[in-house]
């Protein structure tokens, strides 16, 4: 009897999982040979299995590690860019509005703070360098006096500008520390030279006070401080150039009657 294709089909299944007897597999490989239909559905069986490889696990870890490690140099990366753009996103800012801290005014400032640090550490020789004596020496010579008159001026300015200082301390113990506050366009030279206003909180005398140091390209234009310089001996530091005055002048201040008394028309 001839096999008919309907039940090769149903013994396939069986002859491909060698659970069919051997007259079945003989009746079916008999008919495999004879019919190319049936042929091709056996083919059609005969898949190659795929097999299945395990990760390398070692290298598996090393490139997760590899991945997470990335992953964190990148977020520093971008935490240190923010941390760098905030910097110069608040010295842009104040360029633009003309306050605080700027790109344009950051020799002012460190000039101002080297003037502060010498005058906390009782050093009135270093502190005294950082003052713009060149202008003040020409504005007294449009003003006051001759050459001659100033022919020594750096050098008697250094000795009163320390010799207030050294007052300051005998009296009153020095300024002993200072903070920053905040910077600003204060005015203009005659020569149309920017002068920046510095606050500064300062402890002075078992208090804190505020101490204003005017600074321009030049170096200190000059610095305020304390209360009145009757006495007030961080007042009267504060203006120890007017006390230079004084000095070639040939007078002094009587505060009573709020006028210059001159040596000369004492005697």
């Amino acid at each position: 009897m001839k096999v008919t294709c309907e039940i090769i089909e149903d013994l396939l299944p069986l002859y491909v999982d060698d659970v069919c007897s051997v007259q079945s597999r003989q009746t079916v490989e008999q008919h495999l040979e004879e019919c190319e239909k049936c042929r091709r559905a056996f083919d059609s069986t005969q898949t190659v299995p795929v097999p299945q490889i395990e990760p390398d696990q070692p290298k598996v870890d090393m490139a997760v590690k590899k991945g997470f490690r990335k992953i964190r140099i990148r977020w520093w990366a971008a935490i240190l860019i923010i941390l760098a753009l905030i910097p110069i996103a608040f010295l842009g800012w104040n360029e633009y509005s003309g306050r605080g801290a700027a790109y344009s005014n950051q020799h002012e400032l460190f000039v101002g703070n080297g003037f502060m640090d010498c005058l906390v550490e009782h050093r009135y020789t270093l502190a005294y360098n950082y003052l713009d004596i060149a202008d003040l020496k020409k504005e007294w010579l449009n003003e006051w006096f001759d050459e001659d008159t100033l022919i020594n001026m750096e050098d008697d300015a250094l000795a009163k500008f320390c010799e207030m200082g050294s007052i300051m301390d005998d009296t009153a113990g020095g300024i002993e520390s200072y903070k920053y506050v905040g910077i600003s366009i204060g005015g203009e030279d005659d020569d149309g030279t920017k002068i920046y206003s510095i606050i500064y909180k300062i402890q002075f005398n078992g208090k804190e006070t505020l101490f204003q140091v005017n600074v321009s390209e030049d170096g200190v234009e000059s610095f305020h401080g304390g209360g009145s310089f009757v006495d007030d001996p961080l007042a009267q530091f504060s203006i120890w150039a007017e006390y230079l005055w004084q000095d070639y002048e040939g007078c002094y201040f009587d505060p009573v009657s709020g006028e210059y008394v001159y040596y000369d028309k004492e005697q």
